[in-house]
């Protein structure tokens, strides 16, 4: 990196490319663990439960999506209905590639696998349609933008944002449970998440994401630095964490028990936390690390973070035609962790330039003359 010293550090916040890019990396490594490891390694081990921790930094991709959208200048409401519409058929074209493909064209899925949801082969047309349909964060997030742009929570004063986000995580266990009484259907499944068709449910999840929008449009409104931008957020962070730290030590179960199906105590935790560690990058990481050489992998990462979530997991779930469904010990899982990362950062690299290469070679429309 050259003349780093003279640029503008309010014009990117390499904060958020920081983050955002580390956690890609971490991701690949926790999902590795998820679908390869040993059950007794994931629950049993020190390496398990510290990956299982790493594993719930889901909150700091929201935060900086909500960021980022606040920033970005496709801000309209068709822009936000777009990308929405767009999340979601990337989100259900992912679920076709790494569960329909390999069980029903490459026939490799593992039986192991299949029985987790307590199934045989062949599976019927409505279990291939469940595994379709399985909600994934491409889903919760493709909904979060058609909410924000449908209801255009863009024009609304950001202190109602922030309360919007609150509202929602407050009453997100209420609703959960309340919810379970009544057939919502696969859009209720997806709203609120009470079966793991759903990993993560709109609520309470789309309270990180108006959590990073609120600070994004504190940044734009107010025309704050980067530096202010994540102090208000580590003093918004710490109001959060006690929230959710009191929530979580009068009942850590319902708060926190269930990771996917977050209740008050467990997102205000989460989105406290990561308000914080932004403040910590920013202040004492961010600036050193811009200097360093492994920057560039990292914003590499956090530049293309959708097409790396989908490759990754399909490529992880193409491979366990290979090595199987959990059936790894610590130390093989150790060193498949960086094998999978390799795979997907040079899968994703080659198919990126190779892309370029086709682009360049089409001819382009030449501009008609101006008439003299």
């Amino acid at each position: 990196m050259t003349n780093l010293q003279n640029r503008d550090p309010d014009k990117r916040l390499h904060t958020l490319d920081l983050a955002r890019g580390v956690s890609v990396i971490v991701m690949v490594c926790v999902h590795t663990l998820w679908m390869y490891a040993d059950h007794n390694v994931q629950a049993d081990t020190l390496f398990g439960h510290i990956m299982h921790i790493l594993g719930k930094g889901t909150a700091s991709f929201l935060v900086a999506m909500g960021v980022s959208l606040a920033l970005s200048r496709r801000r309209s409401v068709k822009a936000m209905l777009i990308r929405g519409v767009g999340l979601l058929l990337l989100g259900y074209s992912m679920n076709l590639l790494k569960f329909v493909v390999p069980i029903t064209v490459f026939d490799t899925m593992p039986m192991a696998f299949i029985q987790a949801y307590g199934w045989q082969l062949p599976l019927s047309s409505g279990q291939l349609m469940y595994l379709t349909l399985t909600g994934d964060i491409l889903q919760m997030a493709g909904l979060s933008l058609l909410i924000i742009g449908g209801f255009k929570l863009h024009c609304i004063h950001r202190n109602y944002v922030l309360a919007l986000a609150s509202i929602i995580a407050v009453g997100s266990g209420w609703l959960r449970t309340e919810s379970a009484s009544w057939d919502g259907g696969y859009i209720g499944e997806l709203l609120v998440g009470y079966t793991y068709q759903v990993y993560f449910p709109v609520i309470p999840w789309i309270s990180a994401i108006l959590a990073g929008f609120y600070l994004g449009r504190y940044k734009v409104e107010t025309h704050r630095s980067a530096a202010q931008l994540f102090s208000h957020g580590a003093r918004l962070g710490l109001v959060a964490l006690a929230f959710g730290i009191a929530a979580l030590a009068l009942d850590f179960q319902s708060q926190f028990g269930n990771f996917f199906h977050l209740s008050f105590g467990g997102i205000s935790y989460l989105i406290g936390l990561n308000l914080c560690l932004l403040y910590v990058l920013n202040r004492f990481v961010t600036a050193r690390f811009m200097q360093w050489a492994g920057y560039a992998l990292v914003s590499y990462a956090s530049r293309h973070v959708t097409s790396l979530y989908i490759l990754q997991w399909v490529i992880i779930c193409w491979g366990m035609g290979v090595v199987g469904y959990a059936t790894l010990s610590a130390w093989h899982t150790a060193l498949l962790m960086p094998v999978m990362l390799l795979l997907t950062l040079g899968i994703h690299y080659s198919g990126k330039v190779a892309l370029s290469s086709v682009v360049a070679r089409l001819p382009r429309r030449q501009k008609p003359p101006v008439p003299g």
